[in-house]
């Protein structure tokens, strides 16, 4: 595992681009200060009733578009260290796919992920697309922090269907990463509030259940590279939002090869971010 923080104008150094390439994830620590940290926190708990309707003191909370539910979470969108990290590893024109407010309750038990890829819920016409997620709370392995296999990514997509071809949100195929998990190849991701992690689309992760009697808390943004078109899974609300760059209006594949587009992403659907985003954006 690595961790690293830069005051220089590239966010990552050549050993942080080597270490994600080669385990499939990457953690920077204090991206967020301690009034940027609070200032998400106070807005997670607008979200109280949305929790309690989604997951209530039993199960993990996943709050989707949070972008348009309060401004805190437009703000953290376009955060500088984010971007910049994420442009050095997937490219320069960036989207977001979509964002979400991860949300363990304060219950014995609660909360666990099982291994999974993320690849598979929402399927790209390429690998260009990364999960960053800011710690709102400090996570451990008692409070349901998430876990890692180094060098999954590696594998490429996982079966998460059932022998029905149900969808189940989990990988059902354990062929590839059984000598992992026998081997213990697994990093634990304890850190402090305020810490960002990152990982690849097709990375293989988890989180522990939450046995504390507080909550734990990631905010996620999933972000893809402008020429990475979504094929399947559910399309959200977020996905029309630029983040960097300009729509190359043109589709990369897996094998690198091009094909134009007759019009821009950004009209696919006719979805428009909230009207006020530019002016947060500003700041």
């Amino acid at each position: 595992m690595t961790s690293s923080k830069s005051n220089n104008k590239e966010i990552l150094t050549k050993q942080d681009i080597d270490f994600y390439q080669n385990n499939g994830y990457l953690v920077i620590e204090d991206v967020l200060n301690n009034n940027e940290v609070k200032e998400l926190q106070k807005a997670s708990l607008t979200l109280e009733e949305e929790r309690n309707k989604l997951g209530g003191n039993d199960k993990l909370a996943v709050i989707m578009n949070v972008v348009f539910l309060h401004e805190a979470f437009m703000k953290i969108a376009f955060n500088k260290i984010m971007l910049g990290a994420a442009q050095q590893l997937i490219g320069k024109n960036l989207r977001l796919q979509h964002c979400k407010l991860n949300w363990k309750p304060k219950s014995i038990g609660a909360g666990e992920v099982k291994w999974h890829q993320d690849y598979p819920y929402f399927p790209h016409t390429n690998h260009d697309l990364l999960a960053c997620m800011f710690l709102l709370d400090d996570a451990n392995t008692q409070n349901g922090c998430m876990r890692m296999i180094p060098g999954s990514h590696k594998y490429g997509p996982i079966d998460h269907k059932d022998e029905n071809g149900k969808f189940t949100g989990n990988a059902t195929d354990n062929k590839p990463y059984k000598e992992d998990l026998k081997k213990e190849n697994i990093a634990d991701l304890e850190f402090k509030k305020g810490t960002m992690t990152i990982h690849h689309c097709c990375t293989l992760h988890a989180s522990y259940p939450n046995i504390t009697d507080t909550p734990r808390r990631g905010l996620v943004y999933q972000i893809a590279g402008g020429n990475n078109i979504q094929l399947g899974g559910n399309l959200h609300k977020a996905r029309s939002i630029w983040l960097t760059g300009n729509d190359p209006e043109e589709v990369k594949f897996m094998d690198g090869t091009t094909l134009p587009l007759p019009r821009e992403l950004t009209n696919v659907g006719g979805l428009e971010p909230s009207a006020n985003w530019k002016t947060i954006t500003e700041e």
